[in-house]
């Protein structure tokens, strides 16, 4: 079975200088033993030079403020949420209870 990369996903992170020097001299060493992530690499490398060729208030208009959530959302989302929590504790409970009866018949007949 194939191990997936853990560095897969780093090579625009890398060419944006957004890794931490840790994970950045990782990611490099990883680079020199690794050629599909070189090649990644190497054809992002212009993207840097052509973000910084677009004005600043075209990047700040294009992330926008996002869609108009309904106020009907929120609240299904709560109980939702709430369910699930109440779902997750229910199940914890019934497992205790299982647990505690098998271990409450052995112990008996030991």
């Amino acid at each position: 079975m194939n191990t997936p990369d853990p560095f897969r996903e780093w090579d625009g992170a890398y060419v944006l200088g957004a890794l931490s020097t840790a994970d950045r001299l990782a990611y490099e060493q990883h680079l020199a033993q690794c050629a599909s992530c070189e090649r990644e690499v190497c054809g992002l490398a212009g993207v840097t030079a052509l973000l910084s060729r677009v004005p600043e208030e075209w990047a700040v208009q294009s992330l926008g403020t996002g869609p108009e959530v309904p106020a009907a959302v929120l609240p299904r989302l709560v109980r939702a949420v709430r369910r699930r929590h109440l779902l997750v504790t229910a199940a914890a409970v019934l497992v205790a209870a299982v647990t505690g009866a098998v271990l409450g018949v052995l112990f008996c007949y030991l």
